[in-house]
């Protein structure tokens, strides 16, 4: 089943169709196929990172920019390849492309920026410790343009430039594959290219461009992140068990992220295994952005919130950031584990 939201960030090339009326929440059709949680590497997804991307910068605050790959180059790149795949993978992104946020088992929503990521970004700015410096290690679920991780990534690099740091770690996990690999790791290389720039040689970074990925270039982003201590890996497929086991092996991670992850309440529990899943045993914390009530979808923060005290009483939850603009409000909630229980 498909749906539009109708509140992603702006996105240059997006169709700016009229507000619908909201859609019921999406339902997983009998003997619908979904997709099961899969580890990626690094190396894996620069093999088919394309040889030019295309990209605008996004001005989050005074002081934080992110670049992010254009629609139209993701489209472009969809039609081009197109007849060389038969498992219809890159059909299903083109729904992303159009009037649909959401095509159920298909596609879920990761090649839009939504409100909700743009605002935690700003949380993540507006805090006083350092979120990222070396030895963290932090997962975003369901990242699609990864704005939080982008952020976190460039605070990273700033941070450490000049020496060696301790291992920092990101996961990135979206439903699609093909996200990952279209806009989520493009995303990271614009970001670690914008740091990088030789501005004294070629001109200042331009905010909208071009960026040519050069042979020379894939080589120095490659070394210069083995160099700084910093590791990339990336999961596909839904929420659930499988992806608990992916993430299992590894100690618990110091930050995990999510941003318009609660609309459904038949994924959210899902969801919430996951977050709580990848904390437990450790002293990091969740932070989850959302909209208040998510309209003819379904899901809620305060029903999100109940459940997470359901599934762990122990944690500790608390609204930490609230927009009250004109429309649908929208928070951020922290879940934190203090007590480190097994």
């Amino acid at each position: 089943m498909a749906f539009r939201f109708n509140f992603a960030v702006d996105d240059s090339d997006d169709d700016p169709a009229p507000n619908a009326p909201p859609a019921p929440a999406p339902q997983a059709l009998p003997g619908e196929l979904r997709a099961p949680a899969r580890y990626h590497t690094l190396q894996e997804l620069m093999a088919r990172i394309p040889r030019n991307i295309s990209y605008a910068t996004i001005s989050i605050t005074p002081t934080v920019s992110i670049p992010r790959r254009e629609l139209y180059d993701v489209r472009m790149q969809l039609m081009d390849e197109d007849e060389l795949n038969g498992d219809g993978s890159e059909r299903s992104m083109m729904a992303g492309l159009g009037k649909e946020d959401i095509r159920t088992s298909l596609y879920e929503g990761g090649l839009k920026s939504w409100e909700c990521s743009v605002d935690l970004v700003r949380h993540l700015a507006s805090l006083d410790e350092r979120i990222g410096p070396g030895g963290k290690k932090v997962l975003e679920l369901g990242c699609g343009t990864s704005f939080p991780s982008l952020f976190l990534f460039q605070t990273t690099l700033s941070a450490k430039k000049g020496f060696k740091p301790p291992l920092t770690h990101f996961t990135l996990a979206d439903y699609n594959l093909e996200v990952l690999r279209l806009i989520t790791l493009p995303n990271i290389f614009l970001s670690w290219a914008m740091l990088n720039h030789p501005s004294s040689s070629s001109g200042p970074w331009e905010t909208e461009g071009d960026l040519d990925v050069t042979e020379s270039l894939i080589a120095a982003f490659l070394t210069d992140l083995s160099s700084r201590g910093i590791v990339l890996d990336f999961i596909s497929g839904e929420w659930g068990a499988g992806m608990t086991e992916l993430l299992k092996p590894a100690s618990p991670y110091d930050l995990a992220l999510g941003s318009e992850t609660i609309y459904s309440p038949s994924t959210t529990p899902l969801f919430t295994d996951v977050l709580l899943e990848a904390l437990r045993g450790g002293e990091g914390s969740g932070l989850v952005a959302a909209k208040q009530v998510y309209f003819g979808v379904g899901g809620s923060v305060t029903d999100f919130v109940n459940l997470a005290r359901s599934k762990d009483p122990n944690a500790q939850i608390r609204v930490v950031r609230e927009e009250k603009e004109a429309g649908v409000g929208r928070s951020i909630v922290k879940i934190s584990n203090k007590l480190g229980q097994p």
